[in-house]
């Protein structure tokens, strides 16, 4: 009998779409309507339009979160929304009061869901466009300064992205032999990790709950002209210069080849950051969280088993391993031109 995963992909988004239905049924007194796929990664993500508005339903497919993980990722997104303080999704729990539910897929077995309130607004913001920096920056700020002022509880429960989670401890490193990888680009990696080990490490002032994958995919423009953050399936505790180097790294690549874009972008989005709190103090060693953001893409394209990722994995890990190569050589990181 074949896997889930050879299982043609229509079949598989098949099986969820159903096991999605009868759980929101079932279990959040919700009437389905249409569903749209919104990403099939290891996450499956789908939009679904009701009588009451749309909503957005993730499931786990391949090796995801616990639930109590999930649970405690809802659990901070509840107090953003709840406090208005971030536009975001807001989690919608089941008639039983959890955050997250278990449902039965055939052929993968028991998977865990998640419902929020959609979230209206353009994908991907403009960033050339006037008032994105700031808005950008806006956010991200707030992001911060509600996570720096916000008590965990006790069971709080999320990944860590400290430079050893990412680095000696990440799926690329424990898994050298990989086909992408190799013992030359392993090499090029634990280089980047003997680098950043020897910087030390940042106060822990710098350290509190962050995004953890605060790129512009994850952004949207909203009506009012504001920006609202999605997708905080990698939320953990870390360090907050490392959202910043995943969004400015992420407009980088867009205008890598148009430095004073890059240059003007960074300098409105640092500003208003600053308007909300300052800037951390690790900042003056931000090269060191640019490798450490492609090395968590880096890890996320070795560990994936999504076909899709295998698609543009390939490319984007030999092209970030070329830019570490360089780096160790003594060449600027790119993205450092205007910190």
């Amino acid at each position: 009998m074949p896997t889930f995963e050879d299982l043609p992909r229509d079949t598989q988004l098949a099986r969820m779409e159903d096991a999605a239905r009868t759980t929101l049924n079932d279990r959040y007194s919700i009437t389905p309507g249409p569903f749209t796929l919104q990403q099939y990664e290891d996450n499956c993500v789908y939009r679904t339009d009701t009588t009451d508005g749309p909503y957005t339903v993730r499931m786990s497919v391949r090796d995801g979160r616990p639930a109590q993980h999930q649970a405690s990722e809802l659990r901070w997104l509840d107090s953003l929304t709840r406090t208005s303080t971030v536009a975001a999704p807001r989690p919608v729990t089941a008639t039983d009061g959890a955050f997250v539910t278990e449902t039965a897929v055939p052929g993968l077995g028991s998977t865990t869901i998640a419902v929020f309130g959609w979230v209206p607004g353009q994908a991907e913001p403009p960033f050339r466009e006037p008032g994105i920096a700031e808005g950008m920056g806006t956010v991200t700020g707030q992001l911060h300064h509600h996570a720096a002022n916000t008590a965990l509880p006790h069971d709080f429960a999320r990944p860590t992205w400290e430079p050893a989670d990412i680095l000696d401890r990440g799926y690329a490193l424990t898994h050298p032999d990989h086909p992408l990888l190799g013992s030359d680009r392993a090499a090029v990696l634990r280089g980047v990790a003997t680098r950043i080990h020897a910087h030390g490490p940042v106060l822990n002032s710098d350290r509190g709950l962050i995004h953890g994958d605060l790129h512009r995919e994850n952004m949207l423009l909203t009506s009012e002209g504001t920006i609202a953050v999605i997708d905080f399936d990698d939320c953990g505790l870390g360090t907050y210069t490392l959202d910043i180097a995943t969004v400015l790294s992420s407009i980088h690549r867009l205008c890598h080849d148009e430095p004073e874009v890059y240059t003007d972008f960074t300098s409105r989005f640092l500003a208003a950051y600053e308007k909300v709190r300052p800037l951390p103090a690790s900042m003056d060693r931000f090269e060191d969280f640019l490798l450490l953001r492609d090395a968590f893409i880096i890890n996320f394209v070795t560990s994936s088993t999504n076909s899709e990722v295998a698609n543009w994995g390939p490319r984007r890990v030999a092209g970030l391993i070329t830019q570490m190569r360089s780096h160790l050589d003594g060449q600027p990181y790119p993205g450092t031109l205007a910190i």
